[in-house]
Formats: C-alpha cells, structure tokens, sequence
C-alpha cells in the first residue's frame, strides 16, 4: 500500500500526540552512532575546554619559565662579569704575592748579613767587656788607694790646721785649756778648742779647714756657725759660746779671701793667721 501525503501528517500529528513514539522513530531512523554524535560532540567540547585551560596553564608556566630563563641570564652576566674582577683581584693577589716573596728572599739575604755582622760585633763585645773587666780591677784598686790616700791627706790637712790654729791662739796671748780636735757633729768642726783670753774670759775656738778654701766654703760655714740649732749641738759637746770662729786653707783664692772680710771670721794658713776675727760669735 502506498503512504501518502495525508498518511505523513498524520503521522506527524500523531508523533505530536505521542512524544515517547519520537524516540522510539528516531531509534528505527537513526543509526546509533549518530545518535552519540550530540553526546560526543559535547565531550569534545569539554575536551577543549580542558585543552584551552591546560595549554592557558601551559602558556603561562612558558612565560614564567621564559621569565627565569631571562633572569638566569642576567645572573649569569653579573656573575661573569663578578668573575672577571675576581680573576683580576686574583691576578694582582698573585703579583703581590710574588713581589712579596722576592721582597722575604731579600730580607732573608739582608737579615744573614746582619747576623754574621752582628756575631762579629759580639765577639768585639766580649772582647771589650773582658777589657772592661781589666779596666774595672784596676780602678777599684786605684779608688782604694785614692781613698786611703783621701785619708791620709785629710787626717794631715786637719792635724795641721788643729796645731796651726794652736799655734795662732798661744801667740795671740790665749791660754789654751784643751788641744784642738775634730768634733763630729751633723756638719763636722774640724778644729775646735777651749781656751781662756788674755782678759780672762773663757771662749770655743773652732775652724773650718779645705786643701782648696773657696767662696762657697767660707759661706757655708759662716752660715753653719750662726745657726741656733749647730750653737746648741757645739755647747752639748762641750764647746759654748761665745766662738772665736776661722777658717783654715792651704790655697785661698781671691774670692775666698773677700768672703772671709765680709763674714767677720778669721783666717789662717800655713804661715799663721791672715785676717782676725772681726770679734766673738755670741748665742744665736
């Protein structure tokens, strides 16, 4: 039986009227794999949505990379160009080091000579100490004899002054009442004496006696007799005032005679007395 126009429109309506027939025609009119094309092409719509979000990632880590990569690149010029002044320093370092060992080799050269010279000179040292030592044997020998004949002088220059200045005082008309000894004091009298004037009145006789008497001596001691103090440390020894005061010298120069006038003391050489005393040195 042939289907016609009408037969088509109603089928058609009749499709309308039953909706679950629809699917049932589609199933007899198209082919399985036609009907999985709408499912397939959504997958790969899918798909490519996935692929655009992997290769987006994909571009993004390439940019990233290309970043480090650029990066790299500029490290590894700034780390060249660090190398190059390393090697620089490096080369100077080593020029130095050169200069300074030729520089240690010189003074190694230098410092040997100046040990030999310097053993040189320790023997020429030994040799002088041993000299020295001698030289040393011979003074001490020669400052005890000085000093035994500092001694010697001293004691004759005082046992001479001590019997000048009782020659002195004997012909000046005193009565002489001890001899002249030397009084040890904290500052020593050479010469001292007790004696009794032509008067009658009793006096210490005392004198100051150098080999040289100068200006400063006659001073000193003129300065020594009117301290309170040396006039107390007399009189405990057994010498009062009021003194006869002189000074003994075998050279006198110029100046010390001058000093003698002016300090009023007496003065007394080997001849006898020079200049009297001016008068008697009463208590201070």
């Amino acid at each position: 039986m042939a289907f016609e126009i009408q037969d088509y429109y109603d089928l058609v309506r009749l499709l309308y009227q039953h909706p679950e027939w629809q699917e049932e025609l589609r199933n007899i009119l198209i082919s399985k794999d036609i009907r999985e094309l709408p499912q397939l092409v959504r997958e790969l719509t899918e798909a490519h949505k996935r692929s655009e979000a992997r290769l987006s990632g994909v571009e993004e880590r390439l940019t990233r990379l290309e970043q480090a990569v650029a990066e790299l690149t500029e490290a590894h010029k700034r780390s060249e160009a660090r190398l190059s002044g390393v090697e620089e320093r490096l080369t100077r370092l080593e020029q130095a080091v050169a200069e300074l060992t030729e520089a240690q080799k010189r003074s190694e050269a230098r410092l040997s000579a100046v040990e030999t010279r310097l053993d040189r000179v320790e023997i020429r040292l030994d040799r002088v100490e041993t000299r020295l030592d001698r030289v040393e044997q011979k003074v001490d020998r020669l400052g005890e004899e000085l000093g035994g004949l500092k001694a010697t002088i001293g004691s004759s220059l005082e046992d001479e002054a001590s019997s000048m200045l009782e020659f002195v005082m004997r012909q000046k008309g005193y009565r002489l009442l001890s001899e002249a000894v030397l009084v040890r004091l904290n500052g020593e009298v050479d010469a001292a004496l007790k004696a009794v004037s032509p008067e009658g009145e009793p006096v210490s006789v005392v004198m100051e006696s150098k080999a040289r008497l100068g200006a400063r001596d006659v001073t000193r001691w003129s300065q020594r007799m009117r301290s309170a103090d040396f006039q107390k440390r007399l009189a405990k020894a057994g010498y009062p005032a009021p003194y006869l005061v002189y000074a003994y010298g075998i050279r006198v120069d110029a100046a010390a005679r001058q000093a003698v006038q002016e300090a009023g003391i007496g003065l007394i050489r080997g001849e006898g007395e020079v200049f009297p005393p001016r008068g008697w040195l009463q208590d201070a």
